[in-house]
């Protein structure tokens, strides 16, 4: 009969340390896409406004604003 009760106590325990606001901040993941960040930075505003605005990172305003560096060249050689 312990060994019950100290199963069902240790599963509210987690339960409740999984549901604490916590938790719950991290889960609950704030999503802009690349295609709003450059419209806010095309608008006029800097990209320090938009990441504070949007709740996003600096690293994110800049990837999304910065040109691809990557060519898509083939490697195949034409004969």
């Amino acid at each position: 009969m312990k060994r019950i009760g100290i199963a069902l106590v240790s599963a509210f325990a987690v339960a409740a340390l999984a549901a604490s606001p916590a938790f719950a901040a991290k889960k609950a993941a704030h999503k802009v896409s690349c295609k709003e960040i450059k419209a806010a930075v095309d608008s006029g505003k800097t990209p320090d406004e938009v990441s504070k605005d949007m709740n996003v990172s600096a690293k994110t305003v800049k990837n999304c604003t910065t040109p691809s560096t990557k060519h898509h060249k083939s490697t195949h050689k034409a004969s």
